[in-house]
């Protein structure tokens, strides 16, 4: 088994529904090469963990790579691993019409505090999106 992550930046214009095509795309994409992985976006950034089989979860990153709604996509960690970590995850993000978005940071946080963190890219993940929800100002 093979991971991946990475972060980026979104395109400024990035809409509501843009994410929803996002999910749902990634979502079809995935599932046909039996791709999984957790999509975290907050603050116009996306920090993803991918993982499958070594080809096909590289041919997803390069397209994400190529995407144009994804800005500075920097590698950040990538191994083999013996199992699955996120086998029925798909992606969380805050909603601009969400009213709550101190419980949305301190549930993904909560949530990294305890998820499991055996390999590197599990590691640099969850550093990641603890970065992310703490060091940058919260818009809604």
């Amino acid at each position: 088994m093979y991971q991946l992550n990475y972060r980026s930046t979104s395109k400024n214009d990035l809409k509501p529904q843009d994410l929803e095509n996002i999910l749902e795309r990634a979502n079809a994409v995935n599932a046909s090469r039996n791709i999984s992985g957790c999509l975290i976006y907050f603050n116009n950034s996306f920090v993803q963990i991918l993982e499958g089989d070594k080809k096909d979860v590289l041919d997803v990153y390069h397209k994400i790579k190529m995407d144009k709604r994804h800005d500075e996509v920097t590698l950040l960690w990538e191994n083999q691993v013996e199992n699955r970590f996120f086998e029925e995850w798909n992606m969380a993000y805050y909603r601009p019409e969400d009213k709550d978005v101190k419980q949305f940071v301190n549930n993904l946080l909560l949530l990294s505090d305890l998820s499991d963190r055996s390999s590197s890219s599990l590691l640099s993940f969850w550093a990641t999106v603890r970065k992310i929800l703490r060091t940058e100002p919260m818009k809604a």
